[in-house]
């Protein structure tokens, strides 16, 4: 059985994950004082965090197969 992923929920979560983003910035911004220069370091390492076990998993399952 193949799981399709509809273009419809694509949109709306890529949606989602922007208003987030932007309320986010403006928290960090306004409510807790912090730069630009401040926020966007804070939110490239949290990428990274957020990406490294991903990165991880993809290189220690996915050396040996082609997709």
């Amino acid at each position: 059985m193949q799981s399709k992923t509809d273009f419809v929920s694509i949109v709306v979560a890529v949606c989602v994950a922007a208003y987030a983003a932007i309320m986010l910035a403006y928290l960090a911004q306004y409510d807790l004082g912090l730069s630009t220069a401040q926020t966007r370091h804070l939110s490239v390492l949290a990428a990274l965090v957020l990406a490294l076990p991903i990165v991880v998993d993809f290189l220690r399952a996915g050396s040996g197969t082609a997709s």
